[in-house]
């Protein structure tokens, strides 16, 4: 929700090298935001190093009210009850936002933030609509989903038509 604002509003960040992305998504949602963005550095306390970023907000509106309801619980990101929302165009978002290949074959998806019980229903999902062969692994405290490497050739067949050019990478192209 916006500050002072009984509207929910959606904020978007990008690492600075994924600028072609960031602008693509931005002007896909110029309809509901400025089209203004920020540009910013910060200081990744892990590692001491200065990255640069880019960030916009949408207005704050009432017809992200619902989508708010839908995908979090308070404060809380959830995965929302009704997964038929993850179509292929979502699918493909999620990827590139989540996505990364690292040093296997497979893909993961980096649902760090989500409860074990919502990963599972996410996976669950995955293997029913999609039939796409993946597990539940674990990160830290976190859980992730492993899309197993004989899946990667079918979710790539599922999401590339739907995937910007310069985040191709995370699928191995």
């Amino acid at each position: 929700m916006a500050p002072r604002s009984k509207n929910a509003r959606f904020g978007f960040i990008q690492a600075e090298d994924k600028r072609d992305y960031f602008i693509s998504v931005l002007n896909s949602l110029s309809s509901i935001s400025s089209g203004k963005y920020r540009e910013y550095s910060y200081i990744d306390k892990r590692t001491n190093k200065t990255y640069k970023s880019l960030n916009f907000w949408s207005k704050a509106l009432p017809m992200l009210n619902e989508f708010y309801s839908k995908f979090y619980n308070g404060k809380v990101k959830i995965v929302p009850s009704d997964l038929s929302l993850l179509t292929p165009l979502a699918l493909a978002r999620l990827c590139e936002q989540d996505g990364s290949r690292g040093s296997t074959k497979g893909l993961y998806l980096c649902t760090d933030g989500f409860t074990h019980a919502d990963v599972e229903r996410l996976t669950q999902y995955l293997i029913d609509r999609y039939n796409i062969k993946c597990s539940i692994h674990k990160a830290g405290k976190n859980y992730r989903i492993y899309i197993l490497v004989k899946s990667v050739e079918k979710i790539k067949n599922i999401i590339l038509p739907y995937m910007h050019p310069s985040m191709t990478y995370k699928l191995g192209i």
